[in-house]
């Protein structure tokens, strides 16, 4: 599951606490072996592997990753952190459902990507054939400081799948962009079902840095180092069942992206301590907002670049571990708000100012790159995408600005040789403006069938200058 935090000092942290507790590690007789063997079998029969293809423009890898059954008809959950992404949801193709036995050959099934779901760091594929399914059922139940957890997870292909059983204690809990529980001793790979003293399953493991999100990736070099990563640095933190539960009765649909909640606010910044003394609000997480991006729901509310929030709703914001954190948690509250909720932020328009409430209607979040519609030039050697909301603002243009972005320029291509780079947009072709991708698409394969010999000449826009790019083709 992916956690969406910067996740470094906690690692550290997790090191260190494990490396002190060598020797001295706490016993774990709460948990019997039959209760123990009992949760191993019981989530054995839901654990099964999403194989999938990332058929990029250059090249088609085969990745395999961990997923959990939730419901009776088929339906899988896995890590968003399995779904790069740079990968774009066309490229994604060739879903199956992998399930291990170990008596038999493993099946698989044939599945559908119905998308990913960001607010809860998950997503999800459907297996279209029936199978005798047996789902996983999280539980919303709390854990003691000192309470035992298991988790079963799967070793890599190279270790045929096979589910293993791990166990550690409840060290902290940590209020980070999710809410993160810190355990000593072990925890199984990424995605992998996380089960208290009862048998409750109460948490999937979280992906954090230095663990590998895939069970395989087709490169034998990579699969060797990550097969025994988790067994060798297992996993410290667990995200508790409570903060994604939510995503199982609001699933993505195939074929229609799912709508998330946006408000036009750029960036954001945690109050330290002493800022928030100097504004009078000493013991009270507060938020500064950055940059409002005009004709959204922040603008259109009169929020202000510089103001600051203290409540949403009326509560309090949630603290975290540092300021730091501050920003991602308002993030994470805001984002799993529906399209059209009214949230009413109290804010703090500058010292010595009295508070006040403001009422900002949610809007839906602008379409994401992984979203756009691609065109690949094969024989020159570069790709190109529609513009999405992101490409148009951090270039600082018209929000009416025409063109393409570059996504991709193989290497050793004719596209290469011209000096054509990443980060670019194309805005004309061979004098033509270019309006958008399909106008882009019909003006090129036109042009190269009927002068296949000919240049090609590009006007792209670097760095808020426009350069022409002549791009001669193989002879």
């Amino acid at each position: 599951m992916g956690s969406h935090m910067n996740m470094t000092n906690k690692l550290f942290l997790a090191a260190a606490l494990t490396v002190s507790m060598l020797g001295i590690a706490p016993s774990h007789a709460d948990v019997s072996p039959d209760v123990a063997a009992k949760i191993y079998a019981d989530a054995t029969p839901s654990l099964v592997v999403v194989q999938f293809t990332w058929a990029s423009e250059v090249r088609k890898v085969e990745l395999s990753a961990a997923g959990v059954v939730v419901t009776d008809d088929g339906l899988v959950m896995a890590s968003l952190a399995s779904f790069n992404p740079q990968f774009p949801d066309e490229q994604l193709t060739d879903f199956k459902i992998i399930i291990p036995h170990a008596d038999k050959d493993e099946e698989e099934i044939e599945a559908e990507f119905l998308g990913r779901d960001e607010r809860y760091g998950l997503a999800y594929v459907k297996a279209k054939a029936k199978h005798a399914w047996k789902p996983l059922k999280f539980e919303p139940a709390g854990v003691k400081i000192g309470e035992t957890v298991l988790s079963v997870g799967m070793l890599p292909r190279g270790g045929g799948f096979k589910p293993y059983l791990t166990e550690g204690t409840v060290a902290a809990e940590l209020r980070d962009a999710v809410p993160q529980t810190l355990v000593m001793g072990a925890l199984a790979p990424v995605q992998s079902p996380v089960f208290n003293e009862k048998g409750m399953a109460i948490g999937l493991v979280s992906s954090t840095q230095g663990q590998p999100p895939y069970l395989s990736t087709g490169q034998r070099e990579f699969d060797e180092r990550s097969q025994m990563a988790a067994i060798q640095n297992p996993p410290r933190f667990y995200t508790p069942a409570s903060d994604f539960l939510p995503s199982l009765s609001d699933v993505p649909k195939a074929g229609e992206p799912q709508k998330m909640a946006y408000m036009g606010v750029r960036e954001m910044k945690g109050l330290t301590k002493d800022v928030a003394e100097y504004y009078g609000l000493a013991n009270q997480p507060a938020v500064q907002l950055g940059d409002i991006v005009r004709d959204t729901p922040a603008f259109a509310a009169g929020l202000n670049r510089g103001a600051i929030i203290t409540k949403i709703d009326g509560k309090p914001l949630e603290r975290g571990s540092e300021p730091d954190d501050l920003p991602s948690i308002l993030s994470r509250v805001l984002s799993r708000k529906k399209v059209g909720d009214k949230v009413t932020l109290t804010v703090l328009p500058g010292k010595d100012k009295p508070t006040e409430d403001v009422v900002v209607t949610m809007g839906e979040r602008p379409m994401r790159a992984n979203l756009a519609k691609r065109y690949y030039a094969e024989d020159l050697g570069f790709g190109v995408r529609e513009l999405v909301f992101d490409d148009v603002y951090e270039r600082k243009l018209d929000k009416d600005e025409k063109g393409v972005a570059l996504t991709i320029v193989r290497p050793q291509s004719a596209a290469q040789t011209a000096r054509l780079e990443g980060n670019e947009m194309i805005t004309q072709l061979n004098g033509k403006p270019v309006t958008d991708l399909a106008t882009f698409t019909k003006d090129y394969e036109a042009f190269r069938k009927d002068k296949p010999k000919e240049a090609v000449v590009l006007v792209v826009k670097r760095d808020g200058r426009e350069d022409t790019v002549r791009i001669e083709p193989p002879q």
